[in-house]
């Protein structure tokens, strides 16, 4: 299969070739995914959330906590950033391969890496 080069006016002015290429690289893993059957999570990397009302939150496939206050703890994913934000935010469990964040939590917010 031949690599086609993406049309830069068609995804706006304020992207990147790399943003771009990034974009394309996502959409041929969810594609692969797709095709074999395969969880999302796992081809392309992703950061997964279980949350449970408003008071818990799991935490898989992370690269580490950027900071962590009562109020906010900043995740750090796969090319993005999280912000956990909330009130009495403690975290319960920490290893590895996940964490379980307690509290009460009022928002997520995804951020970008440039």
């Amino acid at each position: 299969m031949k690599y086609r080069k993406p049309i830069l006016h068609f995804f706006g002015a304020d992207m990147s070739k790399r943003d771009i290429f990034r974009q394309d690289m996502i959409s041929a893993g969810e594609r692969f995914a797709d095709a074999f059957s395969l969880p999302k999570d796992m081809v392309v990397n992703a950061t997964l959330f279980h949350m449970i009302g408003d008071s818990e939150l799991f935490v898989e496939n992370f690269k580490g906590i950027v900071s962590y206050t009562c109020q906010n703890i900043l995740i750090k994913g796969n090319h993005v950033k999280y912000c956990v934000s909330g009130e009495c935010l403690m975290i319960e469990h920490f290893s590895n391969e996940d964490m379980k964040i307690s509290g009460h939590i009022k928002e997520i917010k995804v951020i970008r890496e440039i």
